[in-house]
């Protein structure tokens, strides 16, 4: 009876055992799964767009285009020699038309006036001491009387010279294209300077300046020169350019030679008035038949010159030869084919 007790509880543990088991399995089935995570969408790359250009075969002009201003060729300048004093009175101002002799500045006389008309009456003086000489019939008087008048003569001329030196004069014909702006009434004059220019209306030439001193060089006396005023288009020519200056040992007309054009235009219109202006074009070369490529096709580094060629769908970078340039369009001499496509920046 005890061995079948015993054997009765190992079977109630076996039971048990597996009856925990067996809840243990049923409560692990009611824990939900971990869901498995989401693959990402496949998206397809997004194509680049660029910007192309083709290679052309055409024309390709290097120019100097610009707005160029009238100016006399023929222009005087005024200034006191050798006279001093403050200026009483300015009587011209820029565009004025003025005759010659007409007066432009006037100083202040001072004594000078009265210095003339003390020197007037000596002359007077001499010459009526030589009428009474004359009289007497005595050589020696009349010769002495002779001299003293030519003395007073002489003395006359001077106090006239130094009245007339405190009135500035027009040398010629023509309009006021230049008055001293710093000067005014009460200044005192600085000797050699120039106050007023005249210059003749009928004597013009057109005239550009540019900093850009290498495209200047190219230009050549003699080149034809393309004038529009007032949409009227005119034919010139170039007398002077930086490649042909005249020698100078004055410094600044050395400097404004460096970087001026001068342009004579045969028979100018009423409108090609001093100080007006004037669009001008002037090829300076021109090739034709070349391959050509926008500047903004040309790429450059540690050296290199090179284009990014687009091929279907690949792009390689091709090193390239220039010749013409300018900001149209760019010479390719090496390098390139017509129709290729480019890639701009």
């Amino acid at each position: 009876m005890a061995k079948l007790s015993i054997k009765g509880k190992s079977s109630a543990r076996r039971v048990l055992i597996a009856a925990l088991v067996a809840a243990a399995c049923s409560g692990c089935s009611l824990v939900p799964k971990e869901e498995e995570p989401l693959k990402p969408p496949l998206v397809k790359p997004v194509k680049e767009n660029y910007e192309v250009a083709e290679v052309k075969t055409g024309t390709v002009i290097k120019k100097i285009s610009g707005v160029a201003t009238v100016e006399s060729t023929n222009v005087k300048n005024h200034e006191f020699v050798g006279v001093s004093g403050k200026i009483q009175e300015i009587l011209v101002r820029t565009d004025t038309p003025v005759k010659k002799g007409d007066p432009l500045i006037v100083l202040d006389p001072g004594d000078s006036a009265i210095v003339q008309k003390e020197k007037e009456r000596d002359y007077e003086q001499a010459e009526y001491n030589l009428d009474q000489a004359k009289q007497t019939q005595d050589p020696t008087k009349m010769k002495i009387r002779l001299m003293e008048l030519e003395i007073a003569k002489l003395r006359l001329d001077d106090a006239r010279k130094a009245v007339e030196g405190k009135t500035l004069r027009a040398q010629m014909d023509g309009i006021v294209t230049y008055v001293e702006t710093a000067a005014k009434p009460g200044d005192t004059v600085q000797p050699n300077k120039t106050y007023v220019i005249v210059s003749d209306p009928n004597a013009v030439r057109l005239v550009y300046s540019s900093a850009n001193t290498s495209d200047m060089l190219e230009v050549q006396a003699g080149m034809p020169v393309e004038v529009t005023i007032k949409d009227k288009k005119l034919e010139g020519k170039v007398v002077q350019s930086p490649s042909n200056t005249p020698p100078t040992d004055n410094k600044q007309l050395a400097e404004k030679y460096a970087k001026t054009i001068f342009m004579d235009v045969p028979n100018p219109p009423p409108g090609m008035t001093l100080g007006s202006s004037a669009d001008i074009n002037i090829v300076t070369r021109k090739k034709d038949n070349v391959l050509i490529v926008p500047p903004r096709a040309i790429s450059q580094y540690l050296g290199r010159t090179y284009v990014k060629v687009l091929d279907g769908e690949s792009i390689k970078e091709v090193d390239v030869e220039k010749g013409l340039e300018t900001p149209n369009g760019i010479e390719i001499v090496k390098g390139l084919k017509e129709g290729q496509k480019l890639i701009l920046q």
